[in-house]
């Protein structure tokens, strides 16, 4: 195969972000190239095949243009059709593969971009070739480019305990695609690891199939996202310019005040801190940025990634009527009886009994990434150690220190240097940014 000029290495939302940008700039992509298994545009995040899976957000936050922010919203009033619960009181929440359409559309739009090489295949390893690279796939082939962007998006996540265990239609593993519903029985007990965005979608879906089984959800915190509001009007504001960790907690819960989080007023204000959180969080030194995250990063997910109104009423409708139990613990271990009954081993010592369990813990590490700084093509961040060390305009850096010219990083696998990174208006952001780069 020809070696590409530029071969984006992923083919979910961040991938077909920077595609837009770089083709809104201009750039010529007849020297550009894709890998990645699924369709461009969908990803882990929007390649779902669950109607109840949702957004999390309303409509107009959705944004792939940042100077144009009710794209997605406008689109969606004329080619979504039927979808009676997408309406909320605080705003319309469309369902995930309807992003996903959405996005294809823009694609189909514009016929540089439709016709583009893509490669459905994983890449597993990166090395150096010359002035370029070689990108070996998972079907035993090897392609090359001159450079190249890591656009890997969320890796599959990976059971939350050492040993882990093999996937079957009742211990689901990667839960994103949201097929697994139809292989669990209405009256099963069902054990829900994590208490996030994706522990909602399972039991909103679990609710919305009628399943009448118990369902017990084990989470470190104990803790639901608080559900979106109404909040409107949020104005940017400006960081304080030389700060260490207190001082950067300190300027949030000066901002927040003491009302509770559950307010329209205080998402306000929390949003207002999230637009220039990024450029903030990078003036940060590492050990600031550790300090953070070890005390403070978990309550930051809580806060940030707040929870659509359909799967939160739905929660809140089980935990009414007792179908609901959340235990405050973690899950050391899962082992199978013969009788096909999961028991599941709790850090406390205690041990739940399960009919499915269903993993909500997060994303695992990514393979490739795992790779590439095992074989020294890049180097350790300095805190977060399977992430790449990279500069603030998002190169790779290399063993000696230095950043590449010609490999960069774009998305979820860079939010550990650039910040608040994970939502598609400030991944379109700093795809817009990246593209600026790349032309020039």
């Amino acid at each position: 195969m020809t070696p590409s000029g530029l071969c984006i290495i992923g083919s979910g939302y961040s991938a077909a972000a920077l595609l837009l940008h770089l083709e809104a700039r201009g750039a010529k992509m007849d020297g550009v190239t894709v890998i990645g298994p699924q369709a461009l545009g969908t990803g882990q995040a929007f390649g779902c095949v669950n109607d109840d899976f949702r957004l999390n957000v309303r409509a107009e936050l959705m944004q792939v243009w940042p100077d144009d922010p009710g794209h997605f919203a406008n689109w969606a009033a004329t080619n979504i059709a039927g979808d009676r619960e997408a309406d909320t009181d605080v705003g319309a929440f469309y369902r995930r593969r309807d992003f996903a359409s959405y996005i294809a559309s823009e694609i189909r739009a514009r016929p540089a971009l439709a016709s583009l090489p893509h490669i459905k295949a994983s890449a597993v390893n990166i090395s150096a070739s010359g002035d370029g690279w070689d990108i070996e796939l998972d079907d035993g082939s090897t392609t090359g480019a001159s450079r190249i962007v890591l656009a890997t998006g969320n890796p599959p996540p990976v059971w939350p305990f050492r040993e882990q265990i093999a996937d079957t239609p009742s211990l689901v593993r990667v839960p994103w695609l949201g097929d697994w519903p139809e292989n669990i029985d209405g009256g099963a007990r069902i054990v829900v690891i994590g208490s996030g965005l994706t522990a909602l979608d399972a039991i909103h879906t679990l609710r919305h199939r009628q399943h009448h089984g118990g369902i017990t959800l084990v989470a470190p915190d104990g803790m639901l996202p608080p559900v979106q509001t109404g909040w409107r009007d949020a104005d940017a504001l400006e960081w304080p310019q030389d700060v260490r960790a207190s001082g950067f907690l300190k300027f949030m819960r000066d901002t927040v005040g003491d009302i509770p989080w559950e307010d329209t007023e205080w998402q306000r204000r929390f949003e207002s801190l999230r637009y220039h959180i990024s450029a903030a969080w990078q003036r940060l030194d590492a050990a600031d940025q550790g300090r953070l995250m070890r005390r403070f990063g978990w309550l930051w997910s809580l806060a940030r990634f707040r929870a659509g109104p359909q799967a939160f009423g739905s929660a809140q409708m089980l935990l009414d009527t007792g179908q609901l139990d959340i235990v405050t613990d973690m899950v050391t271990g899962i082992t199978t009886t013969s009788g096909g009954v999961h028991d599941v081993g709790l850090a406390t010592g205690a041990r739940l009994s399960a009919d499915a369990v269903i993993n909500c813990s997060g994303a695992g590490r990514d393979p490739l990434i795992t790779r590439i700084l095992d074989n020294g093509t890049a180097a350790r961040h300095q805190t977060v150690s399977h992430r790449p060390a990279m500069t603030s305009e998002l190169a790779l850096i290399r063993a000696d220190g230095t950043p590449h010219g010609n490999m960069f990083g774009i998305g979820p696998m860079t939010s550990h240097v650039a910040g608040d990174v994970l939502g598609s208006a400030s991944i379109a952001r700093q795809a817009r940014g990246l593209a600026a780069r790349l032309v020039q």
